[in-house]
């Protein structure tokens, strides 16, 4: 499926109450897959907020104006997961994996 650009009301509504795999692609070309699983705690105008599972992980905030824009996919073979992507104006690229509610999406309704 080609990616689809998103607003952040969508994106909060497509994390739901799932727990997400978080992979951190720096603009150095870094990458950093956290141990931890992320479920979005809060969104505001300008802020998300997201709590890990695990008990000895720090929260997790994103704030909306370090977002250049927020990007839905899903790769080639997956079935069930797909990914909700913060491209940051840093050159980062956050991507949160995992049980995204496809119905929240835009033209993608889940059919009954």
């Amino acid at each position: 499926m080609a990616p689809l650009e998103i607003d952040p009301p969508t994106a909060a509504r497509a994390f739901a109450d799932a727990y997400f795999n978080l992979l951190r692609r720096g603009a150095d070309g870094s990458l950093v897959l956290s141990r931890d699983h992320w479920r979005l705690e809060e969104a505001t105008r300008d802020t998300f907020r997201f709590s890990a599972r695990e008990e000895d992980a720090p929260d997790l905030e994103v704030r909306l104006d370090d977002v250049e824009r927020l990007v839905w996919d899903r790769l080639p073979r997956q079935q069930v997961r797909s990914q909700i992507r913060f491209v940051l104006v840093s050159g980062d690229l956050w991507t949160f994996s995992g049980a995204v509610d496809e119905s929240a999406l835009p033209d993608r309704a889940v059919a009954p």
